[in-house]
């Protein structure tokens, strides 16, 4: 490989949005990485999501009806960023109302209170990554 071709690579890649490059190409291999100080936003909101051990013992302590993120997407508490968020902190919920979104591959899915009850836990982040699985809200049968 020529060294203006190398350059022209290290060029194109400082110029894109991509972290990581690793070429081969015959008896030649070439890794980039960008860094600096700054964390890549794709592993700060899994850092920030995942519930604490304290919130994990609350969570098996009490009888509150757990509603799970159906799938890794990005949390939403309100319809827009400009509307209030669906639900707070002790509002009263009915079953099936609308609690939050979850955007995942350009789709916004509902995600629905399964009881009628009252919001007890909000563990979603606006605008940051879930987990499948992940307890976004604990919800008090009534």
């Amino acid at each position: 490989m020529e060294q203006k071709e190398i350059y022209d690579l290290i060029d194109r890649f400082e110029g894109s949005s991509l972290t990581v490059m690793e070429i081969e190409h015959r008896d030649f291999k070439l890794h980039l990485e960008k860094g600096g100080g700054e964390t890549p936003p794709a592993v700060l909101p899994m850092l920030q999501t995942q519930p604490s051990v304290h919130q994990a013992a609350l969570a098996e302590e009490n009888s509150y009806e757990k509603v799970k993120a159906p799938l890794v997407g990005v949390y939403y508490g309100a319809g827009a960023p400009d509307e209030p968020p669906y639900v707070s902190l002790g509002d009263r919920v009915s079953k099936g109302q609308v609690l939050c979104l979850v955007e995942a591959m350009k789709m916004m899915n509902e995600l629905k209170s399964p009881v009628d009850g009252i919001v007890r836990a909000i563990n979603g982040v606006n605008g940051q990554l879930v987990e499948y699985d992940q307890i976004l809200f604990e919800v008090e049968p009534c």
